[in-house]
C-alpha cells in the first residue's frame, strides 16, 4: 500500500508538470483524423508538406530565441511581453485576437501564421466531412437503442460496473457499422488490427516493474486487437457478447492499445442521456465541458465548492439584544451540518476524479514500460456521461476537454472511426523495437490447436532503414549494417517512468553488409532526450577528437561509438504543434551503439579506487578543455576489463562551452550523487547554474556510497546511505546533511571489508567537503560574482590535498603517476574567452555533421 501511494504521488506530480497541457476535444480529434488519411489523398500530401514547413519554422524560431548573458545562454520561449516587444506590431496584433497563453503559434512569423491558417482550414474540413459521414450510423435505430441501454446503466442505485458491459456492446456495434463508412475515400479503411472493446474489470494486469510486483492495475475496459480479444475470451469465433464479460484469460500489457477508466461521480441518468425522444443527431459544435466530473446540466464541483464554502463560514455571533430561540439554533445547526455533508460529498467527488487521472496515468506508465518500443499511450477517462482523452508521451500529457457521449454522440463516433483506422504506430507502437507486439498480434497461431509462438526478445535494426541521420564509423574493417538488439537483457535498470529520458541500455550484436558477425561486443542505449540537445554520439566524437589532439592517454577513459541515429516518427513535437500547444522541450527517440563496458562495481578495493580516480582525471581533462560532463554518477562511470581502467560515460547531458548553453526544460542530474547546493527547488527551476565544484562533489558522494555499500560487486544494505536513493531532492538533501553528523567511529564498522583501507581517505574528503560548504556560503555573501570560481578552486585544492595525504602509499597501481596526472589537469573555472570560443567552434563544430 505504501508503494502504491508513493507511485501515485509521483504520477500526480508528473500530471502537474510544466509540460502537461490541455486542448479542446476537437483539436485532438482533428489530429487523430490527420493520422488516418489515405496516403494517396491530395489533402494528406498537402498537409504533410505544410506541417513539415511549420515545424521547421518553429524549430528555427526556437533556436534563435536565445535568452541570457554573454555565451551563457538558455534556449527557450520568452515571456509574452518580451515576445511581443521583440516581434513588433504583427505579434501584437495577433495577441489581441488570441489570448490563449499556451498557444505559441501567436508569436510565429507571418509565413508561419499563413501556413497554420491553411493547415487549420484543412483540419476543419476533415472534421466536418467525418461528422457528416458518421451521422447515418449515429441515427441508426439499433445503435440508438444501445445508447439508451447505456444511459439506463446510470440509474440511481446501479453500480459503476453496470456501465462496462453496456458500453462495450455499444462501441463494438458502432465499430461494425463504422467499418463501412466511406468519407469520399479520403480516409483509410479499417486497420488489420480490427480493434475491439473488451471489458477487463475485475481482472488484474501485473506490472512489469520488479520492485512493485504487488501492484496490480485493473482497467475497467480496454481497446485491443481482435486477435487479443479472442485470446482473452478463449473463444474460437467472434461473439461480441463475450467481450462484454471479464476475460477468461488475463490480458498482458502488450495486448492493450488503450485503457478506459470509469468514475461514478453523480448518481442518476444524465439529462443528455434521455435519448428516447431524440430522433436525429446533427453535426453541431460540442457542448463546453471543462471540469471533470460535472455534467452540462449540473453544477460543477468547483461551483459546489464555492457555494458550500459560504455556508461553512463561522456564523456571525448573534447580537446580545436579539433573542435566539432553540428552534432557530437547531435550524442553523442543521444548515451547517447539511453544508458540511455537501462539502464532504463534493470533496469525495473531486477525489474520485483525481483517482481517475492517476489511474489513467498508471495505465500509461505500464503501457510505455513493457518495452522500449512504445512511443506514447492514449487512454480515456469517463466521469459519468463524459469522456476525456489522455495522451501520454515522454514530454508529458495532453488532456482534452470533456465530451458528452450522449449530447455529442456523433463526435464520439468520429473518435471511434479514427481509432478503427489507427495503425500500430498511431497507437504508439514502434515496430522495429517491439518484438513482443509483433509476435502476439501478427504471428498469432492460425487455429486454436496450433501452439502459441514463443516471443523472441531480439529485434533486427537495419541501420539505414530504421534510423534517421544514421552514423556508422568506417574504421572497423567492415561496415556495420545490422544490429540485433536483445530487448530483454537490460544492463541498466529497466525504465519505469512516464516522462523524461527513460534510458534503457541493452545488449546487442552487430553484423556487416554480408551478414558476418562484427566481433566488437556492443550495447544499445535507447533514450528520449530533448531534441535541442546535441546527439550524445556527436558529443562523444567531439571529446574523443579533443583527446586525440591534446592527450591520447585519455582515449581509453572515453567510450567508443559504433553507431547512432534517431528513430523516425518518434518526436513529441508533431501533436503539440498541430493542436497549437506549448511544445518547448519536446523529445525524440535516439539510439546509440557503444562498445560494451562493465559496471565499475565489478571491481572493488584497490582496483575500484584506481578506476574511480581515472574517471575523476578524465572528467577534469574535459572541464580543462571547456566540456562540462553534466552528470557524474555511479552508473555513469564504467570499467574497461580489456584496458583495466575506468571510463567516464553518458554524455547526453554534456555541454560544450563554446556553443550556446542548452539546458532544456528540466534540471539534470542523478539525485543520490548530486551536490547539496543543487538539491534545491531553484536548481530544478533552472535558477542555479552547474559549476565544476558541483560535479567534483558528486565523485566524493560516489566514493562514499560504494565504500559503505558494495562488497565484491554486490550491493548490501546500509541505512546511513540507503536513504539517499530517492528521486526527491529535498529528502536526499536532508539525509546527506544528516549523514555529515554520522562521521563517527561507529560508521567505520559499516565499511565493506575491501574498502577499510580507504575509509580514512573518504572520511577526510567528507570532512573537507563540509568545511568547503561553509566557506562557500560565506563567499556567496561577500563575493557573489566570483563565488563559483572560488568554490571550484577551493574544492579542487582540498580534493588534491586529501588524496596526497590520506591515500595510503602504494595502495593502488600507478598511484604516484595518477596523482600527478590529476594535478596536471586542473580544470578551467572560467568560460572560454571570445578568441578561444571561436577557435574551438571552428575546430570541432563540423565533427559528425
Amino acid at each position: 500500500m505504501l508503494e502504491y501511494k508513493r507511485i501515485s504521488g509521483t504520477i500526480l506530480r508528473d500530471l502537474e508538470a510544466e509540460n502537461s497541457t490541455k486542448c479542446s476535444f476537437d483539436a485532438i480529434l482533428k489530429y487523430f483524423l490527420s493520422l488516418v488519411l489515405r496516403d494517396d489523398d491530395p489533402k494528406k500530401r498537402r498537409l504533410d508538406v505544410i506541417q513539415k514547413e511549420i515545424e521547421e519554422l518553429q524549430l528555427k524560431g526556437y533556436e534563435e530565441n536565445l535568452v541570457g548573458n554573454g555565451n551563457t545562454t538558455i534556449r527557450g520561449v520568452s515571456t509574452a511581453a518580451e515576445s511581443v516587444e521583440t516581434l513588433g506590431e504583427t505579434a501584437s496584433t495577433q495577441l489581441e485576437h488570441n489570448d490563449d497563453k499556451d498557444d505559441d503559434t501567436r508569436f510565429g512569423s507571418q509565413k508561419e501564421q499563413e501556413l497554420i491558417q491553411e493547415r487549420d482550414n484543412i483540419l476543419d474540413e476533415l472534421l466536418n466531412e467525418a461528422l457528416e459521414s458518421v451521422l447515418p450510423v449515429a441515427n441508426n435505430g439499433d445503435l440508438i437503442k444501445k445508447l439508451e441501454n447505456f444511459a439506463t446503466a446510470f440509474a440511481k442505485g446501479k453500480a459503476e460496473s453496470s456501465r462496462y458491459g453496456e458500453f462495450v456492446r455499444l462501441c463494438n456495434n458502432a465499430l461494425r457499422r463504422l467499418a463501412y463508412v466511406d468519407s469520399k475515400r479520403r480516409f483509410r479503411e479499417k486497420d488489420p488490427l480490427n480493434i475491439r472493446f473488451h471489458r477487463n474489470d475485475p481482472s488484474h494486469i501485473t506490472t512489469h516493474c520488479k520492485d512493485t510486483q504487488d501492484i496490480h492495475c485493473k482497467p475497467d475496459v480496454v481497446i485491443t486487437s481482435l486477435v487479443a480479444a479472442l485470446r482473452a475470451a478463449s473463444r474460437g469465433l467472434e461473439v461480441d457478447v463475450n467481450f462484454d464479460k471479464p476475460p477468461r484469460k488475463s490480458f498482458e500489457w502488450v495486448d492493450i492499445l488503450s485503457c478506459l477508466d470509469f468514475k461514478l461521480v453523480n448518481e442518476g441518468i444524465p439529462a443528455e442521456g434521455n435519448v428516447a425522444a431524440r430522433t436525429f443527431f446533427e453535426a453541431k459544435p460540442p457542448l463546453s465541458i471543462d471540469t471533470e466530473g460535472c455534467n452540462s446540466e449540473r453544477a460543477s464541483d468547483d461551483g459546489l465548492l464555492a457555494e458550500n464554502s459560504l455556508a461553512l463560514k463561522k456564523p456571525r455571533e448573534s447580537d446580545s439584544e436579539t433573542p435566539t430561540s432553540s428552534a432557530s439554533t437547531s435550524t442553523s445547526s442543521a444548515i451547517v451540518n447539511n453544508s458540511k455533508r455537501k462539502a464532504t460529498k463534493v470533496e469525495m467527488k473531486k477525489q474520485r476524479v483525481i483517482n481517475g487521472r492517476v489511474q489513467c496515468a498508471s495505465y500509461a506508465l505500464e503501457m510505455m514500460s513493457y518495452s522500449a518500443g512504445v512511443h506514447h499511450a492514449i487512454n480515456l477517462l469517463f466521469t459519468d456521461g463524459h469522456v476525456w482523452i489522455w495522451y501520454h508521451d515522454r514530454q508529458g500529457v495532453v488532456q482534452s476537454d470533456g465530451l458528452s457521449i450522449f449530447a455529442d454522440f456523433a463526435r464520439f463516433l468520429v473518435l471511434l472511426f479514427a481509432f478503427q483506422r489507427f495503425r500500430a504506430e498511431d497507437w504508439g507502437i514502434i515496430r522495429c523495437l517491439n518484438p513482443q507486439f509483433i509476435d502476439r498480434v501478427e504471428n498469432e497461431p492460425v487455429s486454436r490447436n496450433t501452439p502459441e509462438l514463443v516471443s523472441e526478445p531480439g529485434v533486427k535494426l537495419n541501420l539505414k532503414r530504421h534510423l534517421r541521420n544514421v552514423w556508422v564509423p568506417d574504421d572497423h574493417g567492415s561496415t556495420l549494417a545490422t544490429v540485433v538488439v536483445n530487448m530483454d537483457n537490460f544492463l541498466s535498470h529497466p525504465p519505469h517512468s512516464l516522462n523524461g529520458n527513460t534510458t534503457a541500455v541493452v545488449l546487442a550484436q552487430g553484423f556487416d553488409e554480408d551478414g558476418a558477425l562484427v566481433s566488437v561486443p556492443m550495447v544499445c542505449k535507447i533514450y528520449h532526450p530533448e531534441v535541442e540537445r546535441r546527439h550524445e554520439g556527436e558529443t562523444i566524437q567531439v571529446v574523443r577528437k579533443m583527446a586525440a589532439d591534446k592527450d591520447k592517454t585519455m582515449l581509453k577513459h572515453l567510450p567508443s561509438v559504433l553507431f547512432y541515429g534517431d528513430v523516425p516518427g518518434c518526436t513529441t513535437h508533431r501533436i503539440r504543434s498541430m493542436i497549437k500547444r506549448r511544445w518547448k522541450g519536446h523529445r525524440t527517440l535516439r539510439i546509440l551503439g557503444l562498445r560494451k563496458l562493465e559496471e565499475i562495481t565489478t571491481v572493488d578495493g584497490a582496483d575500484f579506487i584506481k578506476a574511480w580516480l581515472e574517471t575523476v582525471i578524465c572528467h577534469a581533462f574535459l572541464w580543462k578543455n571547456y566540456v562540462e560532463h553534466g552528470d557524474p554518477s555511479l552508473s555513469n562511470i564504467m570499467y574497461d576489463p580489456d584496458e583495466n581502467c575506468g571510463v567516464l560515460s553518458d554524455f547526453d547531458l554534456s555541454l560544450l562551452q563554446w556553443e550556446p548553453r542548452v539546458i532544456g526544460t528540466h534540471g539534470t542530474g542523478t539525485v543520490p550523487f548530486m551536490a547539496l547546493e543543487l538539491l534545491r527547488k531553484k536548481y530544478w527551476e533552472g535558477k542555479i547554474h552547474r559549476f565544476y565544484h558541483h560535479e567534483l562533489e558528486s565523485f566524493i558522494w560516489i566514493l562514499t556510497y560504494v565504500i559503505l555499500l558494495y562488497d565484491r560487486g554486490i550491493r548490501k544494505k546500509n541505512a546511513a546511505v540507503d536513504s539517499w536513493r530517492t528521486s526527491n531532492y529535498t529528502i536526499c538533501s536532508k539525509e546527506k546533511r544528516h549523514f555529515y553528523g554520522s562521521l563517527k567511529p561507529k560508521l567505520a564498522i559499516q565499511v565493506q571489508a575491501n574498502y577499510k583501507t580507504y575509509w580514512p581517505m573518504a572520511q577526510k574528503l567528507l570532512a573537507n567537503l563540509n568545511i568547503y560548504h561553509a566557506e562557500h556560503q560565506f563567499q556567496m555573501l561577500t563575493s557573489a560574482n566570483n563565488a563559483p570560481r572560488l568554490a571550484s578552486d577551493n574544492l579542487w585544492e582540498r580534493f588534491n590535498s586529501v588524496l596526497r595525504s590520506a591515500l595510503p602509499p602504494n595502495s593502488i597501481l600507478e598511484q604516484e603517476s595518477l596523482l600527478e596526472r590529476l594535478k596536471s589537469q586542473k580544470p578551467s573555472f572560467e568560460p572560454p574567452d571570445e578568441i578561444t570560443r571561436q577557435t574551438l567552434q571552428v575546430k570541432y563544430s563540423s565533427i559528425a555533421q
